[in-house]
């Protein structure tokens, strides 16, 4: 179990759930996101394939989403 982390403290990397919220969306739109190339796919990470949402590359993609609509 990993030790929490000071709220000063902003992790880069997010599961699907938090970068959902980071979005302001569900999870389910979330995966529809990346269905439709809206927002980057995740990283996989380690032999079971963790999935990690780059919060860096999440605001990337939702500075281009200011510049065209999105669906």
């Amino acid at each position: 179990m990993s030790e929490p982390l000071s709220p000063s403290i902003v992790p880069r990397g997010m599961s699907l759930k938090q970068a959902a919220a980071y979005w302001g969306v569900s999870p389910n739109t979330s995966r529809k996101f990346i269905r439709d190339g809206v927002v980057p796919p995740p990283i996989r990470l380690g032999s079971k394939g963790k999935m990690i949402f780059d919060r860096i590359a999440q605001d990337r993609a939702m500075d281009a989403c200011g510049k065209r609509e999105v669906a």
